[in-house]
């Protein structure tokens, strides 16, 4: 097999390295991709996940010029660490794990001196990311990947994807109320957002009994869904993870490390399937969420209450049989009690934390407006434009009044679109603008300006800013007369093509 001269190239600049011994020479795949065998030491002693010697894969893939490395299958490390991918085995003829260290990270991590940028040649590249493997490897021995003051990274979960994702929001209690719940569950209702795919919202937390006892604030489009999905909770005191890196893999692992939190999961599963088999609905899967404090900040204290979960929870339902045992209440119970305990697989889910702060981290923009109640006077092309762009920056408590109907010549220059042909431009406009974000709370007002009756004239008094788009001196001059009740923000808006 031929080698490009380049990655010739890369084998005799570590040719002599004193930490890098290849063991074979560069092979390429059936897809085009290079790869390279090498042995890497660590400069110290070895640990209980990091020998002395590993053996990895470095990956090049020409066409995007990308260079990973991999854990071998055979001698390579197989836990996961702190800036890593879940290491779990690849396919069958791949001969490497799928856990590659995150090599990318800025200059100055891992407690260690900086790194230069990265080469633009491929073979100093190539170099450059074994280099920084042996850096990687030194400070996991060492339990250095992560340094204080450094944002904290959930650990990465076994057979877990994109989607299906699950998002939540908290409140300025939310760590005191789920302390103060430590090692309780009970059960959470999930709402699917609003023509998405495998996009849910946890809304209402329920006690064992499913009396609420809090519901999350979600803006209207969530709030409004009735829930598709159920879930069990478990308020939990820290995060469950296991040494050095991971979340459990199996069933088994969960339930051994909850039970040192003082969680007996058997027991909650055998008490929840019993409960849902006395109410009405009792088929189907449930998700499992596990709550705990989180702290935003390697070393900093707990700021916020997280949840993770796991996904397709079995449980006994009233016409549930197994082979050898009779189908009465008490071996569905036992069944219940023993699957937490098997070695079978876990499927962790993505959650995500939606609160506003979370979501808009990239916007630039301040809260002073965003706390404030806005209303748009004009729902057309520009009063459209501006009230998509203000909730899309946080503005998310808005209420738009107009007193015109879509039509579909209004479509060329709308955010609209022909569902909303026929339909008051106001509220379909709320409407859509309700589904652009969890938190959007959006009312449409089927009226003009000024308003024609007093209980209208109140509900336009409760907002803080005003923003006229209507382009009308008239509108303007009725703003100037109107009494508001108090002091205001205006804000007057137009466009001329002309």
């Amino acid at each position: 097999m031929f080698v490009p001269e380049v990655l010739q190239s890369v084998s005799g600049q570590i040719a002599d390295h004193p930490r890098i011994r290849c063991t074979a020479t560069w092979s390429s795949d059936s897809e085009g991709r290079w790869s390279l065998l090498f042995v890497a030491i660590l400069s110290g002693a070895s640990t209980e996940f990091i020998s002395a010697e590993t053996s990895w894969y470095v990956v090049f893939v020409p066409w995007t010029k990308s260079v990973t490395v991999y854990p071998a299958m055979i001698g390579g490390i197989s836990a996961t660490f702190q800036h890593q991918s879940f290491n779990r085995e690849g396919n069958g003829s791949q001969p490497w794990r799928l856990g590659n260290p995150c090599l990318d990270r800025p200059v100055g991590v891992f407690g260690r001196a900086s790194w230069n940028g990265q080469p633009d040649t491929i073979d100093e590249k190539i170099v450059w990311y074994l280099e920084r493997l042996l850096t990687w490897i030194d400070a996991a021995a060492t339990g250095e990947l992560s340094i204080e003051g450094e944002p904290l990274e959930l650990p990465a979960g076994p057979r877990q994807t994109g989607f299906p994702v699950v998002g939540f929001v908290g409140a300025d209690d939310d760590l005191a109320f789920w302390l103060g719940r430590t090692n309780e569950w009970g059960w959470v209702d999930l709402a699917k957002l609003p023509g998405a795919k495998l996009s849910y919202a946890m809304t209402t937390f329920r006690d064992r009994q499913l009396a609420p006892i809090r519901k999350s604030v979600w803006g209207r489009a969530i709030a409004e869904a009735a829930p598709a999905k159920t879930g069990l909770w478990i308020a939990l005191d820290n995060l469950p993870v296991l040494a050095p890196w991971e979340l459990p893999r199996t069933w088994a692992d969960l339930s051994s490390h909850l039970d040192s939190q003082g969680v007996q999961l058997a027991d909650v599963f055998e008490v929840a399937g019993a409960d849902r088999r006395r109410r009405k609905d009792d088929r189907g899967t449930v998700t499992l969420f596990l709550g705990f404090p989180l702290a935003e900040l390697i070393g900093e204290a707990p700021s916020k209450y997280h949840w993770i979960a796991v996904g397709s929870v079995e449980l006994s339902d009233r016409k549930t049989k197994k082979n050898g045992f009779r189908a009465n209440e008490q071996t569905r119970r036992f069944l219940d009690r023993i699957r937490p305990t098997a070695n079978s697989s876990l499927t962790w889910l993505r959650t995500v934390n939606w609160e506003p702060d979370q979501i808009r981290t990239r916007c630039g923009f301040g809260t002073g407006t965003a706390s404030q109640r806005v209303l748009i006077i004009g729902a057309g092309s520009l009063g459209g434009a501006v009230a998509e762009n203000l909730v899309r920056m946080g503005v998310t408590r808005m209420g738009i009044l107009d007193l015109d109907i879509v039509d579909v010549g209004n479509l060329t220059r709308h955010v609209l679109g022909m569902d909303a042909v026929g339909h008051d431009k106001a509220v379909a406009l709320a409407n859509a603008l309700s589904l652009i974000m969890p938190d959007a709370d959006v009312t449409g007002i089927v009226a003009s300006f000024p308003p024609g009756t007093d209980e209208l004239a109140e509900k336009l008094r409760s907002f803080d800013v005003i923003i006229d788009c209507t382009g009308s001196d008239a509108v303007l001059d009725a703003m100037a007369e109107f009494d508001w009740g108090g002091e205001k923000i205006f804000v007057s808006l137009a466009v001329d093509l002309h």
